[in-house]
């Protein structure tokens, strides 16, 4: 029951109460119960005060003293304890919804079965502070010191806890699914049995915490240290693992179906009895020393976005025992992708300056094999103990240095011409001659093209040495059309320079034609009579209708004082 004397005097004046504290230190006031809603405490003196049941709704409680007080199933709702200190407090089963604890200082303080919903606890420490059972649902709990908490049974729906300090803290079974955890310390942590699963644990330290039998599916562990986590019996189904170093951790039975593990690091890892089942494997890392024993796996894709399924045919899944073999015969093996096509010349050159480092004895093209849309991969056999992502690496570091050193001759011959187009530019004047100089000029090829009608295979695999049949005879086996294959000197990009220069030479021209008196349909006709009696005019201008269709001849053409319609060009083209 309150004392009224107590009572009256924290009521009257802050000042004056603290000052008979201070004379009266052996008194333990007696505030419980007490109608304190609103009122204006900030500072207050109320070390080890019995305020169980009190309301202090409302109350600016702002740098107030509560070092070991008794708040008990108190009412604190929208109350301001922002830098209060409550080291020791009892606050079991307070109601401190939506209140103000930013710097709050809860040290080993009692806050079981409290509410805490809304609450803003940003930077509070409550390093060791009993919060099990705690409604935490939609609490700002961001750069808050949490070490040594124990949040058993907490209620964390919402809660933001980026940055957080949990290192040592006891969330053992407590939902966390869905939680952000960006940058949080979980260090140290017992997370054993907890659901985090679509959790967002980037760059988040869980160095020798206790995930056994945690729910980790769909959660996002990117760029996370895994080292020294105990993952057993953990689930980790559709979780993110890209560019993970698991190399040498224990996953034996893990959950990985459908898990992304692209690029991921496993050398050493034991993943014996895991399952696989739809996992991305994509340039994954694995080496002798990894276990892949006993694998429940029905297909894995190779690539991304559920491409490359292995086995490759979709009716049939591995049998027990192919997905080990698969895996185990590719240890010796490094993938080289080339999703955008390939300079075979800056290849072959990087590929013999690679094989120059590491011997030609240990570095060999085993396959080849050319995928839909352009796409290429090259796999290199090389020593067990080789590091593969070392050689792929390098490799392809090497293969863009080639290819710049390439492309820098090629720039170098494209500007000579350029060159020699606009001396032609500034002699002619007349529509005739403008047409004469395209019509003259040779095409621009930058292909060098091998005929071979062959084969018109699509896709090969061959086991081969490098210093046998050569690679570059290879890829013109799997041009579509088996007739033709560049031995490619040049990019794509290197054709679209062409087109632009055509572009770029017939629009200076035009505008020089623009000071004339000359009509769009005395322009459009004399290309119409060009293309009739020029067989190498027309060549160029059909090579820009292969290369680029109709958007192409509309760009070469369009010009604001001549609107010559590409349709009526590409009708001259396929009507002679």
């Amino acid at each position: 029951m309150v004392n009224e004397e107590h009572y009256a005097r924290l009521k009257e004046n802050v000042q004056g109460w603290n000052e008979w504290r201070q004379k009266n230190q052996g008194i333990i006031p007696d505030l419980s119960d007490a109608n304190l809603s609103g009122l204006d405490l900030i500072g207050a003196n109320l070390i080890g005060a019995n305020l169980n049941g009190a309301d202090l709704s409302g109350a600016n409680l702002n740098g107030a003293d509560l070092n070991g007080a008794d708040l008990i199933g108190a009412d604190l709702i929208g109350a301001n304890l922002s830098v209060a200190n409550f080291i020791r407090a009892k606050l079991c089963n307070a109601n401190l919804m939506g209140t103000n604890l930013i710097g709050t200082n809860l040290i080993e303080a009692d806050l079981m079965g409290a509410k805490l919903c809304n609450a803003n606890l940003m930077g509070g420490n409550l390093m060791g502070a009993n919060l099990s059972d705690v409604n935490l649902s939609d609490a700002n709990l961001s750069d808050a010191n949490l070490m040594g908490a124990d949040l058993m049974g907490a209620k964390l729906c919402n809660a933001n806890l980026m940055r957080a300090n949990l290192s040592d803290a006891n969330l053992s079974d407590v939902n966390l699914s869905g939680l952000d955890f960006t940058r949080t310390n979980l260090s140290n942590a017992n997370l054993s049995g907890a659901n985090l699963s679509g959790a967002n644990l980037t760059r988040t330290n869980l160095s020798n915490a206790n995930l056994s039998g945690a729910n980790l599916s769909n959660a996002n562990l990117n760029d996370v240290n895994l080292n020294d986590v105990n993952l057993s019996r953990a689930k980790l189904s559709g979780a993110n693992l890209s560019r993970l170093d698991l190399t040498g951790i224990d996953l034996t039975g893990i959950d990985l179906s459908t898990a992304n593990l692209s690029r991921t690091q496993a050398l050493g890892t034991d993943f014996t009895g895991a399952k696989f089942t739809g996992a991305c494997l994509e340039d994954w890392n694995i080496n002798s020393g990894t276990k892949l024993n006993d694998i429940d796996c029905q297909y894995v894709y190779l690539k991304s976005n559920k491409q490359e399924r292995r086995p490759s045919t979709s009716s049939r899944d591995f049998a027990p025992g192919e997905f080990t073999k698969l895996f185990q015969k590719a240890l010796e093996t490094v993938d080289l992708i080339f999703a955008d096509g390939i300079d075979w010349k800056a290849f072959l050159l990087s590929f013999q300056e690679l094989q120059t480092e590491y011997g030609e004895e240990n570095l060999s093209v085993q396959a080849i094999e050319k995928k839909s849309g352009g796409a290429f991969v090259i796999r290199l056999e090389v020593p067990p103990e080789a590091n593969k992502a070392d050689i792929e690496s390098q490799t392809k570091a090497l293969y863009e240095i080639q290819l710049k050193a390439l492309e820098a001759r090629y720039h170098a011959e494209l500007q000579a011409k350029d060159e020699q187009i606009i001396i032609y530019r500034q002699q002619n004047a007349t529509l005739e001659n403008v047409i004469n100089i395209l019509g003259n000029r040779p095409i621009q090829n930058l292909i060098t093209v091998t005929a071979n009608a062959e084969n018109n295979s699509v896709s090969e695999t061959f086991n081969n040495n490098f210093n046998q049949p050569n690679i570059a005879n290879f890829a013109n086996k799997n041009q579509d059309n088996a007739r033709q294959q560049a031995n490619q000197n040049i990019y794509q990009s290197q054709q679209n320079q062409n087109l632009d220069g055509t572009k770029k030479e017939i629009q200076q021209l035009l505008n020089q034609l623009a000071h004339t008196n000359l009509t769009t349909d005395a322009v459009t006709e004399a290309v119409h009579q060009k293309i009739k009696t020029d067989p190498t005019f027309k060549a160029r201008l059909l090579a820009a209708l292969k290369a680029g269709g109709l958007e192409a001849l509309k760009a070469i053409f369009n010009h604001p004082a001549f609107s010559i319609p590409a349709e009526t060009i590409k009708a001259f083209l396929e009507a002679e």
